[in-house]
C-alpha cells in the first residue's frame, strides 16, 4: 500500500470510528495536506487544508487553533506563490488578535511572523508597522532597559531607514545605543549592526560630523569580532568602503587589515583596489594613491607564489573572467615580472562590483609600476 493509500486509509478509519466532523479526523487531514506539501504537490495539499479547516472552525470556532491551522496553510500558499497566502495569512492574525486582544504580549511571535511575511513580499510600510507594535510589547514583557528593547529598535530603526524614514529611525537608534551603553553590553555584532544603521541614517540626513569615529569603532568591533575569520573580516570591511571613502581616514582600515595565509591574499588585494575606487570617486586622489600602492603591493606577493598557489590566488582575483591563458602564462612563468602587473590590475579592476572601465587606467595611473 502506497504512502498516500495508507493515509487515505487513516483517515477513514477515524471518520468511521468518531464521526467526519471530529477533531482527530481534522488534524488527520492536516497532517495529509502537510506531506503533500512538503512533497511539492500543493494542488493535492489544498482540499486537505480547506476541510481540515472547515472542521475546526465548525468545533472550536474563534480559537488558537484555528488560527495556527490557517497560519500553517499560508505559509505552503506562500511557497508554492499561490495568491490566497496574504488572505490566510490576514485571518490567521485577525482570529489571534481577537482571542488575545490586540495589546497581548502573546502576540508577539505571530507579529513577527508577519514581519517576515511582509518582507518577504515586499511591503516594507506594512513590516514597520509590525515592529512598531512587536517593540511596544517588548517593553513591556522586558522594560524598557534591555538587550531585547536594543535589538527590537534597532530592527525597528533598520525598517524606517529602508522605508526611506531616516529622521524617523535617528532617535530610536539613537535610544538603543544609550541603552546599549547604560547596559555596558559588550562590544559585540550586535553593537557593530547599531552603529552601521546609525551611520547610514546620519549619512542620510546630512549629519555627518559623528560618522568618522563611529565608523572607527565599527570597524574596531569587526575586527575583534571577526580576528579568527579574516576572509569574512575582509567581507565585512568591503561594506564600509563607501562610507569610509567619504566620512573615514584610510588607516581606519587599512590598520586592521588582517594577515593570514596567502588564500586571503586575493581578497585584500580586491578590498583595497575597491577602496582606492571608492576614494577617487570622492575626489581624494592622494588617498587613493596610497590605497592602490597597497593593493599593488599584494599583486607583487602573489606573484612571488609557487606556480600552484599563484594560479590559484590569481584565478581569485577576478574569477569571472575568460582569460585562463593570462593566467596560466603567469603561473607557469618562474618571475612574471612587473611588465604584467598593469594587465592584472586592470582585470580586476574591470571586475570589482560597481566598477567601470574608467577605473582601471586611473588606478594604474594612481601606481604605475
Amino acid at each position: 500500500m502506497s504512502v498516500i493509500d495508507q493515509k487515505r486509509a487513516e483517515i477513514a478509519r477515524l471518520e468511521a470510528q468518531f464521526g467526519p466532523q471530529d477533531l482527530r479526523v481534522a488534524d488527520a487531514l492536516e497532517e495529509f495536506a502537510l506531506w503533500y506539501a512538503a512533497n511539492r504537490i500543493y494542488s493535492g495539499a489544498e482540499p486537505y487544508f480547506r476541510r481540515s479547516l472547515q472542521i475546526r472552525e465548525g468545533k472550536l470556532g474563534a480559537d488558537i487553533r484555528v488560527a495556527d491551522g490557517l497560519l500553517r496553510w499560508a505559509k505552503c500558499a506562500e511557497h508554492k506563490g499561490r495568491p490566497e497566502a496574504g488572505e490566510l495569512f490576514r485571518r490567521s492574525q485577525e482570529i489571534r488578535e481577537s482571542v488575545l486582544g490586540v495589546a497581548s504580549v502573546d502576540l508577539l511571535p505571530a507579529l513577527e511572523e508577519l514581519t517576515d511575511r511582509h518582507l518577504r513580499t515586499f511591503r516594507i510600510k506594512d513590516a514597520v508597522s509590525c515592529q512598531k507594535r512587536c517593540l511596544e510589547l517588548v517593553e513591556r514583557i522586558h522594560g524598557p532597559l534591555s538587550g531585547e528593547t536594543t535589538a527590537k529598535l534597532l530592527r525597528l530603526g533598520k525598517l524606517l531607514l529602508r522605508n526611506g524614514q531616516p529622521t524617523e529611525a535617528e532617535p530610536l537608534l539613537r535610544r538603543a545605543l544609550a541603552i546599549h551603553t547604560e547596559m555596558k553590553a559588550p562590544g559585540d555584532a550586535r553593537l557593530a549592526a547599531l552603529l552601521d544603521a546609525l551611520i547610514r541614517t546620519l549619512a542620510a540626513i546630512k549629519q555627518a560630523g559623528e560618522i568618522g569615529p563611529m565608523l572607527q569603532r565599527s570597524l574596531k568591533i569587526k575586527a575583534a569580532v571577526l580576528a579568527s575569520e579574516p576572509a569574512k573580516l575582509l567581507e565585512a570591511f568591503a561594506e564600509t568602503t563607501q562610507a569610509l571613502a567619504r566620512y573615514g581616514r584610510v588607516e581606519d582600515l587599512t590598520s586592521l587589515l588582517p594577515d593570514g595565509p596567502a588564500t586571503i591574499w586575493p581578497r585584500r588585494a580586491k578590498l583595497l583596489l575597491q577602496f582606492a575606487q571608492r576614494l577617487l570617486e570622492a575626489e581624494r586622489r592622494t588617498d587613493a594613491s596610497e590605497v592602490a600602492g597597497l593593493a599593488v603591493a599584494e599583486v607583487k606577493r602573489i606573484f612571488q607564489l609557487p606556480a600552484d598557489a599563484r594560479f590559484t590566488a590569481l584565478r581569485e582575483l577576478w574569477p569571472d573572467s575568460m582569460d585562463d591563458d593570462l593566467v596560466t602564462q603567469m603561473s607557469d612563468s618562474p618571475d612574471p615580472g612587473d611588465d604584467r602587473l598593469p594587465e592584472v590590475l586592470a582585470w580586476v579592476a574591470m571586475s570589482q562590483d560597481g566598477a567601470h572601465r574608467d577605473y582601471a587606467p586611473n588606478i594604474l595611473d594612481l601606481n604605475a609600476p
